[in-house]
């Protein structure tokens, strides 16, 4: 069984005592009780775990590898992880409360996923290419050797990156943040999210036994005064976050000061648009799922706006209404369960909160609202619909970040593109339509990072990230894999030869 208490961190190789006897106490969202806790971090703790990723990146050879070989050590870890799988799908059901099925089959599953993908594209990638200039066709003749030449263009590991992870897809955020890191020849400080640090601290053993050198990867819990000295930390290069867009503007702000890249992956209010020639059924059965039936709402890329043409407004609410009834609500531990509790009661009281908002400015309660009443314990809200909405009401605007959606109607395409984009947020988007080309057309037009037509699923490979208040940068893919790397031009002279192995080096072995 994987342990649940906590003594120590992981870093420089092994677990090593906590100087604070504080700790995060883990509260099962199911039940109210406790199930185990890790120690807090202090900043003289998060400077060891960064100097022991300096120390390694600066002064070893992890950088300098054959990514063949940080690839294999990246395919280990990912077997020593499915291996116990079924153990990580018990813990990340019992920590955040998820349903069973997305734990075994996502949450559980994606970090081995994401380390044999990365470690299959970085035993592709060219880490360095040859490129020559002729400048006569764009200035003429007689520029003479000046604006004539070639280089070497290299792709080389950002350093040490600051990896701070959310409570939604802690686990999976290690294939996300870490894995396309490690690959590329970078050392990571883990910074996990304080309701549910065990299934990532479960990683240490498991990560030394891998075979990765010791600072290659350090793992520590830490609450915000001592997350903020990791993020400004003078040996840090990047910065990877995933949270609230409060804390996502202070990470960026710090970052901007010290003109450090970072990655920021904040909050979403994406909307699901059908349109007057959408297969219904099919609509409904794919916008319940990806509003309220997954990860109860707890989704950056939930769909917690459907907008409806007007024509057909009443039959979609039926239709949602009746599906969103039928959501099984109970212990997530069952197979059977499809909506779980909140990951805490301060939480579970803001989603209540803000349904009771759209009460106050006219919005009506079709399904739920309110604590479902076969639950006397843990931290559950009903999966809720709500019509009769506006775009410009709070329920509308802000992340709820639970099992709520509202249905907002439109009159016309240009109408429902309109609505989409009026949102400080753009994660993410789907349509439905039986026209394929409308549906790209509709897709092009709204402001987001990522979309789907006709789905709801998202092809992990694809890049993933935000614009506006949704952030910058991209995780997953190839850009994903990029952002863990910094370009370099070596010019050289134009009649020089370059032997074969530095082009090809850091690429396939």
């Amino acid at each position: 069984m994987l342990n649940r208490e906590y003594s120590g961190f992981y870093i420089d190789g092994r677990w090593q005592s906590a100087q604070s006897e504080e700790r995060f106490e883990v509260i099962s969202p199911t039940t109210g009780e406790k199930i185990g806790y890790v120690p807090v971090a202090t900043t003289a703790e998060i400077d060891t775990a960064v100097e022991a990723a300096r120390r390694t990146f600066h002064e070893s050879d992890w950088a300098r590898r054959p990514v063949a070989e940080r690839a294999a050590m990246c395919r280990r870890l990912a077997v020593l992880i499915t291996e116990r799988r079924e153990e990580f799908t018990e813990l990340i059901v019992d920590e955040l409360a998820c349903d069973r099925p997305t734990a075994e089959y996502y949450q559980a599953l994606a970090p081995s996923l994401l380390l044999n993908y990365y470690a299959d594209l970085g035993e592709q990638y060219s880490f360095a290419t040859l490129h020559s200039s002729d400048p006569t066709p764009y200035g003429g003749a007689g520029l003479g050797s000046m604006y004539a030449g070639q280089h070497l263009l290299v792709k080389e590991p950002v350093g040490v990156v600051a990896a701070i992870f959310a409570y939604n897809f802690p686990f999976p955020s290690f294939g996300q943040k870490v894995a396309g890191a490690l690959v590329a020849g970078c050392t990571v400080v883990v910074k996990v999210p304080e309701p549910d640090p065990l299934a990532v601290f479960a990683l240490g053993d498991l990560i030394s036994e891998a075979g990765f050198p010791p600072g290659v990867v350090n793992i520590i819990a830490a609450g915000p005064a001592a997350s903020e000295h990791l993020v400004g930390h003078k040996d840090v290069d990047l910065v990877s976050f995933t949270g609230s867009n409060a804390v996502g503007a202070k990470v960026a702000a710090i970052c901007g000061r010290l003109v450090r890249p970072v990655v920021l992956e904040l909050g979403g209010k994406s909307a699901g648009i059908i349109l007057n020639d959408a297969d219904l059924e099919q609509a409904v059965r794919h916008l319940v799922i990806s509003s309220v039936g997954t990860m109860s709402g707890q989704n950056c890329a939930c769909i917690s706006r459907i907008l409806a043409p007007r024509k057909h407004y009443d039959e979609i609410a039926s239709r949602l209404r009746d599906a969103i009834s039928a959501l099984v609500v109970g212990d997530p531990h069952e197979p059977s369960t499809q909506v779980g509790p909140l990951i805490s009661e301060k939480h579970r009281d803001r989603v209540l909160a803000l349904i009771d908002s759209a009460r106050l400015e006219g919005a009506h309660i079709a399904v739920g609202g309110g604590i479902p009443a076969s639950q006397d314990r843990g931290w559950f809200v009903e999966p809720t619909l709500i019509t009769n909405a506006t775009n410009d009401m709070r329920i509308s605007q802000e992340e709820v970040f639970g099992p709520v959606t509202v249905l907002i109607p439109y009159d016309d395409e240009t109408e429902a593109i309109r609505i989409a984009n009026e949102s400080a947020y753009g994660l993410y988007g789907t349509v439905y339509t039986s026209n394929i080309d409308r549906g790209f057309e509709v897709a092009r037009s709204i402001r987001v990072g990522s979309f789907s037509v006709n789905t709801s699923a998202v092809d992990f490979s694809a890049p993933f990230g935000g614009v506006k208040n949704s952030g910058y940068g991209r995780e997953h893919g190839v850009a994903g894999f990029e952002g863990y790397l910094v370009t370099k031009a070596i010019s050289i002279d134009p009649g020089m030869q370059l032997p074969e192995s530095l082009i090809t080096k850091g690429g396939p072995q």
